[in-house]
């Protein structure tokens, strides 16, 4: 079936944090390119941070932003940024909260820095629990010794900006007594530069995906094909890609786009298409 057919039992969820004008105008830059898909779903959700003590109009001009697309859209304000990694879970757990409480069954799981295609909707699927993309690094290809089958045959590593998940299959996203002690540990690493994974082993958004999806026993539908990820897996050697969110590459109509933004008919700058 088509990946369509998926997306309309979703609601779409996005996280996003905004620290300035700039941040604002960025997001609704996303928002217009990405009106054509966002229609597909049955609401949209938005999960956001700010600057502590920052500029309270922010969270009102954003909310008033994304309710002049979608007047009945939900907006969640976390009351708290605990910085890159940390927050943006928290931001993950509100929405996946709101799922819950509100007996939502499936969630597409986005970011307000992602820009959506048409050739998303015809990606062919089957029926499973989560839906997603692998993501991986240079410096992890390099453990694999850039053995591409052994990389196809046993990756699960899941990019959290894009996903779908039938949440009501699940218990918990990240348990949230998890972050509060990651939280205080990197409280106390003095000028600490927000790479949590080099102080606490293996602590990756991705990998605390994971954990949710396997400890669910979820199944599982990769939105690559084995020649789509081959050429994925190509490009981040040939490149060498260290940011395993894959920013400005399209892989079926999924782009982590971080650019100049442009019209809406002019094609973003800087994007390789897989």
């Amino acid at each position: 079936m088509k990946f369509r057919e998926i997306l309309r039992r979703c609601v779409f969820g996005t996280i996003g944090y905004i620290g300035n004008r700039d941040h604002l105008a960025k997001a609704e830059w996303h928002i217009r390119r990405n009106l054509p898909i966002l229609g597909e779903f049955r609401r949209i959700l938005v999960a956001t941070n700010f600057i502590c003590g920052g500029d309270p109009g922010l969270a009102v001009a954003n909310r008033a932003m994304w309710r002049s697309f979608f007047p009945d859209c939900i907006v969640l304000d976390s009351e708290r940024n605990r910085g890159h990694a940390i927050g943006a879970a928290d931001l993950d757990n509100l929405l996946f909260d709101h799922c819950k409480a509100n007996d939502i069954e499936w969630l597409c799981k986005g970011a307000n820095d992602i820009l959506l295609e048409p050739l998303l909707l015809e990606i062919e699927v089957e029926s499973a629990d989560f839906y997603f993309l692998n993501a991986i690094a240079f410096a992890a290809m390099k453990k694999y010794q850039f053995d591409f089958e052994a990389i196809l045959s046993s990756l699960f590593f899941p990019q959290t900006n894009f996903y779908v998940i039938h949440v009501a299959k699940t218990d918990y996203l990240v348990g949230k007594r998890f972050l509060d002690s990651s939280h205080a540990i990197v409280k106390g690493i003095p000028g600490f530069d927000g790479r949590i994974w080099e102080h606490i082993p293996n602590w990756s958004n991705e990998n605390l995906l994971r954990k949710c999806v396997q400890r669910n026993c979820l199944t599982r539908c990769h939105l690559m094909d084995t020649a789509l990820f081959l050429r994925v897996l190509k490009v981040v050697k040939e490149h060498a890609i260290n940011d395993c969110s894959f920013k400005n590459l399209e892989i079926n109509g999924i782009c982590h786009y971080h650019g100049v933004t442009a019209p809406r008919d002019v094609a973003p700058e800087g994007v390789i298409h897989v």
